[in-house]
């Protein structure tokens, strides 16, 4: 059983207010299929790979599953769409792009095949006859095969991105993230450039518009339609969106952004309403820190995360750091019993939650068996996290992957807790989950992030065991601190 999130970005009069998706949410696509929109982002490293929501007024999400359970690769910038009649995602990994797809969108999926051609970041679209294509990063534009499988010709660049100005701090020229679709005579072309992170004014979206998906193509007056012009914003290096129409013929692009001062939260999911003009363009009208006039549509709960009893038959909710293992998981009445590895802490695949959350609590009862180091962890990569342990009667404290403090107590179970307070993070035990004792190694995790340890990655909280044999965990609670 889960408890929901503190964060609710709808406001409940009518209006709501960024992130959608509050957490590591990067790279959005989305599409509508009726009165229902689908979402997908990239899962990275972790496991199960890639995440499919649903909605039904772009703004409450529900998870819906993990179509992609045994591909071993970080997976990245994802493209959802379905054509034909079958459900397809395209995705970039392991130096190339690949596809699965699927009659039913929560129901099993192929497995991955790859298409065999380079560049980043696929994006689907089909012209006026059904002829299917690749865009890729860089603006290139490769055909398909009619059933989406496999590539069918040539890759050709269609459009060389335009110089950014001087006078922007950004990160690099970076074109990529293409999302196309069409509208009356035109096809709009959207990209991501200047670069993902770095500097606050560093990522944007740019747009195009061609009769032909081979051009010519003509760069928009109001370019960049998404970007962060001061670093005095609350949302930094704004960009990678994907564009979608609702049921009223309303567009909305979704994109992604960093919180001002919160970089090790990841890349949190935004949504912006967008105006056509009457000479044919866009814009973006809204300012993203601001409340907004939510899309109509049923609101649907999400009840996927967060706090765990480890009743029922799924782990759901949870991601693993590279698991490729997952009968080491086995539920009961009693919890969860995790069967350890002999790795260390961060490559120990840690079973970690999204959080977008500047402060809360988790606490857990562990048990761990004789040689099994187990607790909480706050994890950046297999290198770079925070913990609290206990293995045979010794509590230990980690900070950036290093062991900071350890108290021998003799206990072989506790109750263990994590506080993080505005990314001050500080952790405790006890023997009832009353009372609790604080080590007091309190570790400031702000610098924690893609800035200083690249990767694209955020802080994620969470529970691990290695060593020998076996932990029981029982009673995750996870709380919001406002």
């Amino acid at each position: 059983m889960f408890k929901e999130l503190v964060h609710k970005a709808d406001l409940g009069n009518g209006y709501y207010m960024n992130p959608i998706l509050d957490g590591d949410y990067a790279d959005p696509a989305v599409f509508r299929e009726g009165e229902t929109y689908y979402l997908t982002v990239s899962t990275g490293q972790y496991r199960p790979g890639l995440s499919i929501f649903e909605s039904k007024d772009l703004v409450n999400w529900r998870l819906l599953c993990h179509p992609l359970e045994k591909f071993e690769g970080s997976v990245w910038a994802p493209d959802i769409l379905k054509m034909n009649g079958k459900y397809y995602i395209y995705f970039c990994a392991e130096g190339s792009n690949w596809v699965i797809w699927s009659d039913q969108i929560d129901g099993k999926w192929s497995e991955a095949i790859d298409l065999h051609v380079g560049h980043i970041d696929p994006g689907h679209v089909a012209d006026e006859k059904g002829k299917r294509y690749l865009f890729l990063s860089d603006n290139y534009l490769v055909p398909l095969s009619d059933d989406g499988l496999s590539v069918a010709g040539e890759m050709v660049q269609v459009l060389k991105a335009p110089p950014i100005s001087e006078s922007w701090d950004i990160e690099g020229a970076f074109p990529e993230a293409p999302n196309v679709f069409k509208r009356g005579e035109y096809y709009y072309l959207t990209y991501a450039d200047g670069g993902t992170s770095g500097p606050a004014t560093s990522h944007m979206i740019m747009s195009a518009r061609a009769k032909n998906l081979y051009g010519p193509w003509e760069m928009s007056p109001y370019n960049p339609i998404v970007h962060t012009w001061s670093r005095e914003e609350k949302w930094h290096s704004k960009g990678h969106g994907h564009f979608v129409e609702d049921i009223e013929g309303k567009w909305w692009v979704i994109y992604h952004s960093y919180e001002k001062g919160y970089d090790a939260l990841g890349r949190k999911l935004l949504l912006s309403p967008v105006e056509f003009m009457a000479d044919g363009w866009f814009r973006v009208t809204k300012p993203a820190d601001e409340a907004t006039l939510k899309p109509v549509g049923e609101v649907i709960e999400d009840n996927s995360c967060f706090s765990d009893d480890f009743q029922g038959d799924e782990i759901k909710g949870w991601r693993s750091w590279e698991e490729k293992d997952w009968t080491r998981y086995q539920k009961s009445e009693k919890g969860l019993l995790i069967k350890a590895v002999n790795m260390t802490i961060g490559m120990g695949h840690p079973l970690t939650i999204i959080t977008g959350d500047h402060s809360y609590e988790i606490t857990i009862h562990v048990s761990p068996e004789k040689n099994c180091e187990a607790g909480i962890i706050l994890q950046y990569d297999d290198k770079i996290y925070n913990a609290i342990s206990l293995k045979n009667g010794c509590l230990k404290i980690y900070r950036l992957g290093q062991c900071l403090a350890a108290k021998e107590t003799g206990k072989k179970a506790y109750w263990l807790k994590m506080r993080n307070e505005e990314q001050y993070v500080s952790f405790y035990y006890s023997e009832d989950g009353v009372s609790y004792h604080k080590m007091n190694y309190v570790i400031n995790t702000a610098s924690q992030n893609t800035h200083a340890y690249n990767g694209f990655l955020s802080l994620r909280p969470g529970i691990f065991a290695v060593g020998e044999n076996a932990v029981l965990f029982q009673d995750f609670q996870y709380t919001g601190l406002k």
